[in-house]
């Protein structure tokens, strides 16, 4: 995707974080564009939030110069708080909610890594394509998982940089949890979310993440064999 840079408003410098309006610790783990973009919005609503990720340019970008997320209307410039993964070992207290932002390939390696970093209440929760639900649950437990499909388009070519066509209003998410015994709990993660899009408490979150292995499959193809982005060549 081509943003035009010559319509762009003037960057805004980073933004103070404000008030906290909630006390859980998040944190997101993998900051590509898509984690990353989630991680913006929910700093500048003021939540605890810290952001993980393995690509040490990224990391030392983002501590250096903010996170930007470039959007056709404005450019935001938000300071965080991220750590690469090998400085996970130094963290001591625990995450109540934790977003996994990971390829479907990662899943398993970063369940692994996350796992003694939630708390014993904690929820993990895959925004992620990919059926990986099962994964999640085998790792840290079914009683902490929950699904969800995300519905966000992003890019990213340099560090510390996220393009992104539209605002938070324009990203949507479905979640639900994985065990019935979770369920009730999805609110939780709806109030966190809901600084990063519209969410929706699904009755079948499987289904939910089986159309959107098809929605995609007949979009990716497409814009793979053109060489083109996606609205262009769908």
């Amino acid at each position: 995707m081509t943003i035009s840079r010559s319509t762009r408003r003037r960057p805004r410098q980073p933004a103070p974080a404000p008030e906290r309006m909630t006390e859980r610790k998040i944190a997101v783990v993998g900051n590509g564009a898509s984690g990353a973009s989630i991680a913006a919005d929910l700093a500048r609503a003021g939540l605890d939030v810290s952001l993980i990720d393995q690509w040490p340019a990224h990391v030392k970008a983002m501590r250096a110069n903010g996170l930007r997320i470039e959007m056709p209307e404005e450019t935001q410039i938000t300071a965080i708080r991220a750590y690469h993964l090998c400085e996970t070992a130094e963290l001591r207290e625990p995450f109540d909610i934790m977003l996994i932002a990971v390829k479907a390939y990662d899943t398993r390696w970063t369940c692994e890594l996350i796992k003694p970093l939630t708390a014993p209440t904690g929820l993990v929760v895959g925004v992620q394509n990919g059926t990986t639900m099962e994964e999640f649950a085998s790792i840290v437990g079914p009683k902490r998982t929950l699904g969800c499909v995300p519905e966000i388009a992003t890019n990213m070519f340099e560090p510390g940089i996220v393009n992104r066509p539209s605002p938070a209003a324009g990203i949507w998410y479905a979640i639900r949890a994985y065990d019935e015994r979770t369920q009730g709990r999805e609110a939780e993660v709806a109030e966190v979310l809901g600084h990063a899009g519209k969410v929706e408490i699904s009755d079948d979150i499987r289904s939910a993440k089986w159309m959107k292995l098809i929605v995609n499959a007949a979009e990716c193809l497409p814009s793979a064999i053109l060489d083109m982005p996606l609205r262009q060549a769908v």
